[in-house]
């Protein structure tokens, strides 16, 4: 390979989804994808991978600036794999992905006009700090929560994530000092009791409830502490989760390394963040998550204890009421290691792995899209992608009845504990795939809309002939994924068509973006 082989000048003219910019070799005509090229840059482009119709690289020198490019905030972009776009100023990124929704529904999903039926996008509230949940993995060296390097499953440890929220760069030195206090590897055998084997940290938090959940997913290897007569601290259930946006979305636990911990030693450690030395008390509610489900309760500062009763009072109108609630209803109570939010004037109980929007303040702005086009009195409405409820809880008072379906078992005791808390009698929640769920339903339950709201891989084909079969009225589509959303609109294109879409950023310095679409049964 030659030098002018191995490197090209070229001028970007589109971005693309996946982050890269995309220009054209001006000798061969051959699309090349380079990051982190902004479109209008003049610049050369070192070349990495050679595919039959595309090159891809990496930007190695620019000729000409974009008025749109800008100095990222955080130290360790570029190396992190986390963010794509904080080179580029944010009112750029949301028209950026409004064209790349614009062109995934032009040339995928068939729609020769897609002006026609875009709406203006929306950006987030908030384009740093925005995060609740964040996850970590753990850098073998230093023992310290850490992101994976760009394009690598080696570990960056960072101090501060600018795109997560407060309470969880407050979090990340407590959890490191934890992680500093591992235990040798070789004092883990079967027999051990109390050690756990991590290998990944979630951190989620709340700006209006105050609270703050650390959750230590382990490996088999370490046995669970049986404490008799103290069943409430432990619960069992086998996550399904819908796959999160985030710096190590792709990760599988061999791939990362193990920390062993004593559980005794995090629940001292816990106890100390109640009473620090100087500075005010952190408060973190601290759980652990084993690889077949197991959920073991670790422990919780005091000032985590007092804002999630303040939190639940203003729900339940007093703490107290949570125990009769769960008896007279079946409800089974809270669900254990519950993480507390608030999300269009409803609290949620969110299991420690179960799916809640990333951004709050940004999935506020998506539920008045979708109020905007589900008529106000709906007789019965499905909501096939469920998690917790918030689609379900938000429209209750709208729909004679809600039928909710879920694969995540953890997911779906939040949704009904946060329903019956809330007294929506009229939700009912059911476990299982949506394309096997809506076959069950009787044809006097066929819906008058329907609310999907699948992972990055869009709706099973099944679900979506079953709809048209049934010839449901309204689809409202909530993607995450602009290409599966525009292969599942061809898909329905026989029986509906699409009659709005909006771009409602819910992932500020990365590529992904979410979308309200909203298709009509044809005549």
């Amino acid at each position: 390979m030659t030098l002018d082989e191995q490197h090209k000048r070229l001028v970007f003219t589109d971005m693309a989804y996946g982050g890269d910019a995309v220009g054209r070799d001006p000798e061969s005509g051959v699309a090349v994808f380079a990051w982190p090229g902004i479109t209008g840059e003049d610049a050369t482009v070192s070349i990495t991978q050679r595919g039959k119709n595309l090159l891809r690289g990496v930007v190695t020198e620019l000729h000409t600036l974009s008025p749109s490019r800008t100095t990222p905030p955080c130290p360790y972009f570029g190396s992190c794999g986390g963010c794509q776009w904080q080179h580029i100023s944010y009112e750029a990124q949301v028209e950026f992905k409004h064209n790349i929704l614009r062109s995934q529904l032009q040339r995928s999903a068939g729609i020769a006009d897609p002006d026609a039926v875009l709406r203006p996008p929306l950006g987030s509230p908030n384009s740093y700090n925005y995060r609740n949940t964040s996850h970590f993995s753990i850098d073998p060296v230093t023992k310290s929560l850490g992101y994976f390097r760009r394009d690598s499953h080696e570990v960056i440890p960072v101090l501060e994530c600018p795109i997560s929220a407060a309470g969880i760069n407050q979090a990340i030195p407590a959890v490191n000092s934890m992680l500093a206090d591992a235990l040798d590897p070789a004092v883990l055998v079967a027999e051990t009791r109390g050690a756990m084997r991590v290998w990944k940290v979630s951190i989620r938090t709340s700006e209006t409830t105050g609270q703050t959940v650390v959750v230590f997913h382990s490996k088999a290897g370490g046995r669970s502490e049986p404490r008799p007569g103290r069943g409430a601290r432990r619960q069992n259930y086998h996550p399904v989760q819908r796959p999160d946006i985030g710096p190590d979305m792709d990760a599988q636990p061999d791939a990362n390394p193990v920390v062993v911990l004593s559980r005794r030693n995090v629940r001292h450690a816990i106890g100390a963040l109640s009473r620090p030395a100087s500075g005010e008390p952190i408060p973190l509610l601290v759980v652990e998550v084993m690889d077949d489900g197991t959920v073991n309760r670790l422990g919780e500062t005091r000032s985590s204890s007092s804002a999630a009763s303040e939190a639940i009072a203003d729900t339940l109108s007093g703490v107290s009421l949570a125990g009769s609630l769960a008896r007279s209803t079946g409800a089974g109570g809270a669900p254990l290691g519950a993480w507390i939010e608030r999300l269009g004037g409803f609290t949620y109980w969110v299991g420690p792995e179960s799916f809640f929007q990333v951004n709050t303040p940004a999935a506020e702005l998506l539920l008045a899209e979708v109020a905007a086009h589900l008529p106000e009195k709906v007789g019965m409405l499905v909501d096939a992608h469920a998690g917790v409820g918030t689609f379900a809880l938000a429209f209750a008072k709208r729909a004679k009845r809600i039928i909710g379906f879920e694969m995540d078992s953890g997911a779906v005791s939040s949704a009904r504990w946060t329903a019956h808390a809330h007294n929506a009698e009229n939700i009912e929640f059911r476990q299982g795939k949506a394309e096997a769920l809506i076959r069950t339903l009787s044809e006097a339950e066929t819906p008058d809309a329907v609310i999907l709201d699948p992972p990055r891989a869009g709706c099973h084909p099944n679900l979506l002939n079953e709809i048209a079969r049934r010839k449901v009225p309204q689809i409202i589509y909530v993607s995450c994924d602009p290409s599966t959303l525009a292969r599942d609109i061809k898909l329905l294109a026989p029986n509906y068509t699409l009659t709005s879409a909006r771009m409602i950023d819910m992932f500020p310095q990365t590529y992904h973006l979410e979308t309200v679409a909203v298709l009509g049964r044809n005549a």
